[in-house]
């Protein structure tokens, strides 16, 4: 076993192995938007919008929200504050292949289409059908920010979520499927993974380490599953299972699910 020294932040007293802040602002609270592009003709299981859109209803004010309450940057604290604002779906072709410059365009459209309000308050979900032309795989989601029209302080702060199974390793484990839709279920878990980054990490440049951001550190915890079929997590009677998120305070994956 390696002894490690733990390095302490001078701002709050906390031990800072896994991650470290980097200067950057984090998100206060947010208002969530999920947008489908999903072409006719494309697949999507029945009932997949309707757990993603429900997960982000619920998350608000969870346990799993809730660790990111920790993590502070140059525009405040962390609140377990989280909103649904709403979806849309695009019905129109895809690419030869999906970059994310393509991605981009297509979160464009849809704030224009919608009038969703952007800046650091907001962030946005962008989902594919199965199958989908991805180009540069290796990844089971990311997120990242983009200026809108060049205004910094318009940024648009977005996760990018393919369909379930893009990628071996980003099955729930298991199989394990609380709402019987494993499609669903595993894209939740990599929704509330960039997420929780998105939150404490919206520029790129607040909270990381050696290790990657919160969500990278705890990439394969998910606890114990205690609930209906097998879910880690229950919020307002529904279930889901997620993986656990990076703690400063506890030096360890929580909320210990």
């Amino acid at each position: 076993m390696v002894k490690r020294a733990v390095v302490f932040d001078a701002h709050t007293n906390l031990p800072t192995y896994g991650v470290k802040f980097h200067g950057g602002p984090i998100q206060v609270s947010t208002q969530s938007f999920n947008i489908y592009w999903r072409p006719k003709g494309t697949f999507m299981a029945d009932g997949y919008e309707f757990l993603l859109n429900r997960f982000l209803k619920d998350v608000g004010g969870s346990p799993i929200y809730g660790v990111g309450t920790e993590y502070y940057g140059k525009n405040g604290q962390v609140q377990n504050v989280s909103t649904f604002g709403g979806e849309w779906t695009d019905l129109t072709a895809y690419p030869a292949r999906i970059s994310d410059a393509s991605l981009q365009t297509e979160i464009t459209k849809a704030i224009a289409a919608n009038g969703w309000p952007v800046g650091l308050g907001s962030q946005f979900f962008i989902y594919t059908s199965k199958d989908a032309p991805i180009g540069g795989g290796g990844f089971c989601a990311y997120h990242s920010a983009f200026d809108l029209g060049g205004r910094r302080k318009d940024p648009v702060i977005y996760g990018f979520i393919p369909y379930v199974g893009f990628e071996n390793g980003c099955d729930p484990p298991y199989f394990i499927t609380p709402n019987n839709n494993i499609d669903a279920d595993g894209s939740i878990i990599s929704l509330s993974h960039e997420q929780m980054e998105m939150v404490s990490d919206p520029l790129l440049n607040a909270w990381w380490g050696i290790g990657g951001e919160i969500g990278d550190i705890c990439i394969f915890s998910f606890g114990d599953p205690f609930g209906k079929g097998g879910a880690n997590l229950m919020i307002h009677g529904d279930p889901y299972i997620v993986q656990e998120i990076w703690s400063q305070s506890m030096d360890g994956c929580q909320p210990s699910l």
